[in-house]
């Protein structure tokens, strides 16, 4: 089993109004090579990671958040899951799907929000199979360094879309 980890705000998706983070679930578009490069992975597992700090810090809600997950999950028909962090201490984890109920994974510190490994550790978990190859892909300093963290290769966004490797 091939995983690909993708970060998504900056990554795989923008809003569609211009405003810094998505608010409406509906605000959302790819970013343009997105996917034309994720099709290249289509024999992965690609799994979606995201900080969501914006549910803690009270500009949206979980069920909002949650749609939004929903809605990238619509955009990407080769993701299967999304992990999400909704608070800045990093204690929750989430998990949104096609085929399952979304809900809450772990409440317990664990160093969930990147750079820290929890969502990656995670999916690792649950898929229950030794991956035989992985990689991250981010946008932002953070994610570089939850790849470090976790002892996986790290790819940047802009150069993934672009020109990603031949898997």
């Amino acid at each position: 089993m091939k995983i690909l980890f993708l970060d998504l705000d900056g990554t795989v998706r923008k809003t569609k109004s211009g405003a810094t983070f998505i608010n409406d679930p509906c605000d959302q578009e790819l970013i343009p090579g997105v996917e034309d490069a994720i099709e290249k992975y289509a024999d992965w597992v690609v799994v979606g990671v995201t900080n969501q700090g914006g549910v803690g810090a009270g500009f949206k809600s979980y069920d909002d958040c949650i749609s939004e997950q929903h809605k990238t999950l619509s955009l990407l028909p080769l993701m299967e899951r999304i992990y999400f962090c909704p608070d800045s201490k990093g204690e929750e984890c989430w998990l949104v799907t096609r085929e399952d109920s979304d809900r809450l994974i772990d409440s317990i510190s664990r160093n969930y929000r990147k750079p820290g490994t929890g969502m990656i550790d995670r999916a690792l978990f649950y898929l229950k199979e030794s991956p035989t190859e992985i990689l991250m892909v981010g946008d932002r300093p953070e994610d570089e360094q939850c790849a470090k963290n976790a002892n996986i290769p790290f790819m940047w966004a802009h150069d993934w879309r672009t020109n990603p490797p031949i898997p």
